[in-house]
């Protein structure tokens, strides 16, 4: 599924003459919408299992999940080409997830989405500092529009819990996370990247799920599964975007996830909206179409 998405976009690519940057843009709202159905789906099935060991089994499937890409790719996909920073990556994604997915589960699904969308703004300023990417005034504008749109859906007089902490804590350290992924897609493969994730971050989830471990149900492993596959999708076409666009162009687009995540929040958890909302969604969508349109050639 992975592959065909990308196989279609590159044919249209050359049908269309579609730019790298765009195809990118392109995979990360795809990603972005993915990674909000696999957050909704481990919310929806952490009343009935440990969030902790959601986590877990959705890290041991993601070879199974990955398995066609990798049979397509051969033994080259086995292998990186900087097993350090693979390292880096797993230990920061490895914290990120656990902080993520605990802090999901003590707040609202558009609240943890709208904590998340600090994201960007950390992530765009390491990869100026470490990656070299220009901060174009453009780009610069988008990210602080998006931002503002995501404050005025969290409301100033929201109330920030242990989850929101959590939330903003793997914020941060996703960012950083973020950077080594970037470094990654100059040598791997957007496969061999999250297969060493997913992978690599094994042991540290079952740990963390080991005191919480129960047997699921056909209807409970099902939802696992899906989990799995969504997530996975989400990260392997976050990975190709990456390699195809700089983070500057790509990261605003991340705020399009708190528009997902309220429709999906709204309709499955029957939380409601707000006129905030509907204005800081069109500041967000402004931003992303406005970077969009700056970027198209």
């Amino acid at each position: 599924m992975i592959g065909q998405i990308v196989q279609y976009l590159m044919l249209y690519q050359k049908i269309k003459n579609l730019s790298d940057t765009t195809v990118s843009i392109i995979l990360m709202i795809i990603s972005g919408f993915s990674f909000v159905v696999m957050h909704s789906a481990a919310k929806f099935l952490s009343d009935q299992i440990h969030i902790f060991e959601i986590t877990f089994l959705r890290c041991a499937l993601v070879a199974v999940v990955l398995a066609p890409m990798i049979f397509k790719e051969g033994k080259s996909s086995l292998i990186t080409k900087q097993p350090k920073f693979q390292i880096y990556r797993i230990i920061t994604n490895s914290i990120a997830m656990l902080c993520f997915f605990y802090g999901l589960t003590l707040t609202t699904l558009a609240e943890v989405t709208a904590l998340n969308l600090t994201v960007p703004i950390f992530t765009t300023l390491l990869a100026f500092l470490f990656l070299n990417e220009k901060l174009k005034k453009h780009r610069l504008s988008a990210l602080f529009i998006g931002f503002l749109g995501a404050i005025i859906v969290l409301r100033p007089d929201i109330y920030i819990n242990i989850g929101g902490v959590l939330i903003l804590i793997s914020a941060l350290i996703w960012s950083v996370s973020l950077i080594f992924i970037k470094k990654l897609t100059e040598t791997d493969s957007p496969v061999t990247i999250s297969l060493y994730a997913g992978v690599g971050m094994i042991p540290a989830t079952f740990v963390a799920a080991y005191p919480y471990l129960t047997m699921p149900n056909l209807y409970q492993f099902l939802i696992i599964l899906f989990i799995a596959v969504t997530g996975t999708i989400a990260q392997t076409l976050l990975n190709s975007a990456f390699k195809r666009g700089q983070l500057a162009i790509l990261l605003p687009f991340d705020y399009l996830k708190l528009i997902w995540s309220v429709l999906i929040g709204y309709t499955i958890f029957v939380e409601s909206t707000t006129i905030s909302l509907w204005i800081g969604g069109t500041l967000i969508v402004g931003a992303s179409s406005y970077i969009a349109w700056r970027e198209r050639n």
